[in-house]
């Protein structure tokens, strides 16, 4: 693990590898999260750098499934251990294995494909066409006794990371417990601006579609938790990547819940541009059980 100084707003840093052995790539920097284990969408957008490494760069990530296995810790290295899985015509495939010593942190498979002349459909963006995410107000900007009680929903609570920019339209209605109805929105960005390496944006949204995603899931049950609490992890993750884009620009994420059942909540999240452009889908379960 690297001990050389680092801008932690500076998203890139947090995404970069370091080249260990033929398909083999280590981190340099630990992102920790409030509960002293590595933020998700670090290790999201660390195995999405990892598995395009090698890939043709005329091939574009479009799908990237992941198991999250065990808690990295964030002051240890991350090794990613990269093998193909396909080599076709059209798709090119990697899986990719995340280890810190003996235990198995994560698991995935990345896929890029080359673009191809189809049919088109694509599902409208709900952001009203006149709202501007850089108005809206920031987490610590809202109502404090609204954002307080969010503190029962696992790691929810009014702390941000200052890599990501975060915006919450109508958070009064939003937040307020008997509104939650299993749908939130939300605008973020990266803090800083990337380099122009497709790569590293496909990653930096890779790291962003953690942010917030299971919040459909868990806020539609706050108003019947009473006293109790909410043990969250994150079980597994997938992203689809309809098309290339920059992931330093302002995108618009609608998320969905339709089922929590038996301790797991899973949740979809739709990511459109400014422009109303459907970019990417995303979906995570999550573990959501009382806490002890």
């Amino acid at each position: 693990m690297s001990h050389l100084p680092w801008n932690e707003r500076d998203l890139a840093q947090l995404l970069t590898l370091t080249p260990v052995a033929p398909g083999q790539w280590r981190s340099r920097h630990g992102d920790p999260n409030l509960n002293g284990r590595s933020y998700g969408g670090q290790l999201l957008g660390q195995a999405l750098m990892a598995g395009l490494m090698d890939v043709p760069e005329d091939r574009a990530p479009t799908m990237m499934q992941f198991l999250f296995l065990q808690g990295a810790m964030p002051q240890e290295a991350l090794d990613l251990h990269v093998t193909s899985l396909q080599e076709g015509k059209r798709f090119s495939s990697r899986h990719v294995r995340g280890v810190q010593g003996e235990r198995v942190i994560l698991d995935a498979q990345v896929s890029c494909a080359l673009p191809l002349a189809a049919p088109f459909h694509a599902a409208p963006s709900s952001a009203p066409s006149d709202e501007h995410p850089e108005t809206l107000p920031r987490l610590a900007e809202v109502d404090p006794e609204l954002v307080r009680g969010l503190q029962r929903l696992g790691g929810y609570s009014e702390n941000a990371k200052s890599s990501v920019e975060f915006r919450i339209p109508d958070s009064r209605r939003q937040f307020a417990p008997e509104a939650m109805d299993g749908r939130f929105r939300f605008w973020l960005r990266p803090a800083q601006t990337l380099p122009d390496d497709p790569r590293l944006h496909a990653a930096a949204f890779a790291y962003l579609s953690d942010w917030w995603l299971n919040f459909s899931s868990l806020g539609l049950h706050l108003q019947g938790l009473g006293e109790r609490r909410l043990y969250v992890a994150s079980l597994n993750h997938a992203i689809w990547l309809h098309r290339p884009f920059r992931g330093d620009q302002w995108l618009h994420v609608e998320t969905v819940s339709p089922a929590g059942v038996s301790g797991r909540g899973l949740s979809f999240g739709s990511v459109h541009d400014r422009a109303g452009q459907l970019l990417a889908t995303t979906s995570q379960e999550c573990l959501m059980a009382y806490a002890e």
